[in-house]
Order: C-alpha cells, then sequence, then structure tokens
C-alpha cells in the first residue's frame, strides 16, 4: 500500500470512529498504530519501519515540520483533505534518545459531531441548572472523560460571547473565539486570560489549571463578574478544591468566586455503551453535594441489576 494510501485510511478511521487520538510508534523492527477513544486504547495495525518512518516523514512534511529533525520534539497542525470534507489535526513528534520517532495525531473534531451519553439524566439536569451564575466552576477527570465536550455544551446552551483558551484546541467551534496558548510569543493561559478580559465574554473557558499563575487569573477573572469554566487535574470532587488551594495557597478569594466542582469519568454500561457519570458539589444556596463513590455505587447496583434481569 502507497504511504499516501495508508495515512487516507488512518485518518478516515479515525474521523468515522470518532477517535481522539492516533499513536504511532517505533517499536525495534516493525511500527505500531494505535487509537485512543475516551479511556480506551486499541491497536489498529503493524506495519513495517521503513513504512513507519516514512508515514512519520509524511505527517510532518504536511504540517510544515522539519522532516530532516528526528530527536527534537515538534508540533503541527494540517487540515486533511478527504474524499467529502477536511479534518483538522493537531501534530507532535519526538523522538527517543536511538532517533526513533514517535507521532500523535490529535483529531479535532467539529463540535456537532461530538455527543456524551449520560448515565443519570437527572445528574446532568442539576449540572445544566447550577451552572447559571456567574463566578467559577471547576472540572476534573481522567484524560478523555468528556469535560471540554461538557464544558462546550453548556457554553453553547447560553448565549453570548464564548473565548476558549485551550492547549492546544481541541473542539473546532466556528461560533466561539478560540485562543491557544504559543509560549514562543509569550502567550501563556495567564496572558490570554488577560487579554481575553478586555473582549468582556460572556463565558470565558479555560483548559487547564497547572498552575498558580493559571489558577489566580481565572480566580481574578471570576471575581471581576465573569462565568469562568475551567479545567483542573483531580482525582474526586473535594480533591478538585485542595488542589485548587494548593495552587494559590489562600482560600478567601476562591470562595468569594468558586460556584461549583464536577468530577467526570466515562464507564462501559451492561450493553457495552460508554456513559459519562458524575460527582459534583454546587455553593451557591441551596448547596448539594454528591461524591463520586456514591455515584459510582448507585452505578453498579443498576448496571448489576439490568446484567441479573438480562441474563434471565
Amino acid at each position: 500500500m502507497l504511504i499516501e494510501e495508508l495515512s487516507d485510511e488512518l485518518i478516515q478511521f479515525g474521523v468515522k470512529e470518532q477517535m481522539q487520538d492516533m499513536y504511532l510508534y517505533q517499536r525495534l523492527d516493525k511500527g505500531v498504530i494505535e487509537f485512543r477513544k475516551n479511556q480506551t486504547i486499541s491497536t489498529f495495525k503493524e506495519i513495517g519501519l521503513d513504512e513507519a518512518k516514512q508515514l512519520i516523514s509524511r505527517f510532518k512534511y504536511l504540517g510544515e515540520m522539519d522532516v530532516g529533525e528526528h530527536r527534537r520534539p515538534q508540533l503541527g497542525a494540517i487540515s486533511y483533505d478527504l474524499v467529502d470534507n477536511q479534518q483538522r489535526l493537531r501534530l507532535s513528534t519526538v523522538g527517543d534518545y536511538h532517533g526513533n520517532e514517535s507521532l500523535v495525531v490529535r483529531f479535532l473534531h467539529p463540535f456537532q459531531s461530538l455527543d456524551l451519553r449520560y448515565f443519570d439524566s437527572l445528574q446532568y439536569e442539576t449540572i445544566l441548572q447550577r451552572t447559571n451564575d456567574r463566578g467559577l466552576y471547576l472540572f476534573s477527570g481522567p484524560t478523555g472523560s468528556g469535560k471540554t465536550t461538557l464544558m462546550y455544551h453548556l457554553a453553547k446552551l447560553s448565549h453570548g460571547q464564548v473565548i476558549t483558551i485551550e492547549d492546544p484546541v481541541e473542539i473546532e467551534e466556528p461560533s466561539f473565539l478560540q485562543l491557544q496558548t504559543n509560549e514562543k510569543i509569550q502567550q501563556s493561559y495567564e496572558q490570554l486570560i488577560k487579554l481575553s478580559l478586555r473582549h468582556r465574554p460572556d463565558i470565558l473557558i479555560i483548559g487547564e489549571i497547572r498552575d498558580e499563575l493559571t489558577a489566580k487569573a481565572a480566580i481574578r477573572a471570576a471575581l471581576t463578574g465573569h462565568k469562568v469554566f475551567a479545567t483542573v487535574h483531580a482525582k474526586g470532587v473535594r480533591e478538585t478544591k485542595a488542589r485548587m488551594l494548593d495552587l494559590i495557597g489562600s482560600a478567601s478569594e476562591l470562595n468569594n468566586c468558586l460556584m461549583g466542582v464536577i468530577y467526570q469519568r466515562m464507564l462501559e454500561n451492561y450493553k457495552g455503551e460508554t456513559e459519562v457519570l458524575f460527582g459534583y458539589e454546587f455553593f451557591q444556596e441551596p448547596t448539594i453535594y454528591l461524591s463520586w463513590q456514591e455515584s459510582y455505587q448507585q452505578y453498579q447496583t443498576f448496571q448489576q441489576s439490568q446484567t441479573s434481569i438480562k441474563d434471565k
């Protein structure tokens, strides 16, 4: 198979199956191609080592990266031509100490093509109703758990200007003003947050709070009357707030603007379908708290009951 045909096959498969990432590794005497969707990574096929090198070179060329550089990390982006449309891709390469490169392709799906299945519609309705006020809302959960999709969905249902700040932009939504960090030209999360506030957004989406400066900038934005959605890496609802306190070192300003915390994970139900399960805490009156553990216990009980019914 020609390298052009192989790359077309891979991108078409990724689009059709709504994959989030494609990985290409060089391992000993072969190349391994894997895809990730939600929390599942599966091997698609193995190819020859020469084919792997040619495939990486093709994507680097299309992404206007340095084809001759095999060790230094590189980033690129392309609009990949398919039969009836184009697919936006983000590219990342890096070489190991032997100079063997790996490639990661991130699929930037249009927001309209993305959907989430919720285990409990009442959980989703609660989140929808309790994220209407201005202030800071934190979203946490594992990579690929649908945090960005949920934030976009909630923002899309609101009226007004939405600005997103991400690294990189993961979902394309033409009605949002989407900004991307770029340290080379001093466009950090903190600096882009300051810039975005001049545009008076109705909703500001921050792709990830990962340091003290970004955390404090997000809090300042919320304290000045904006609605701010942001993701934080944490292992649960209460742990999310604790992570923010670790970053900023003081609770006073955070307590004055934090309106809610949503923690989510994707689980496979008894039908083999992927569903989103939530835990959350909302601080405006009346306060409400649902721990992830309690939500998961309810989920397990329901799945076991349905499996028993199915087996009878």
